[in-house]
């Protein structure tokens, strides 16, 4: 496997790894609600961790996401990317 190839997949790991380590806090965060006010796991990290997690058209995510706030996505990187 080349080096790139190999790099990508590092990076898809650590932010599935991320993403599985963060759900627990969103989850605690919502505990008991069960109303359409509940934000969608999706919505919610772009508010809280300022990036926006990509989906493939049919409702599955991808091992893309864009980085809409910085400072808040560094928080979220130092807090669950391992």
């Amino acid at each position: 496997m080349d080096k790139d190839r190999e790099q990508f997949l590092a990076e898809r790991n650590r932010y599935w790894s991320a993403i599985h380590a963060m759900r627990p806090e969103y989850m605690e965060e919502h505990k008991g609600d069960f109303t359409m006010n509940r934000p969608s796991v999706h919505h919610w990290a772009e508010e809280k961790y300022g990036f926006k997690m990509e989906t493939d058209g049919t409702g599955n995510y991808t091992a893309n996401y864009t980085v809409t706030d910085p400072k808040k996505f560094m928080l979220f990187q130092i807090k669950y990317w391992r």
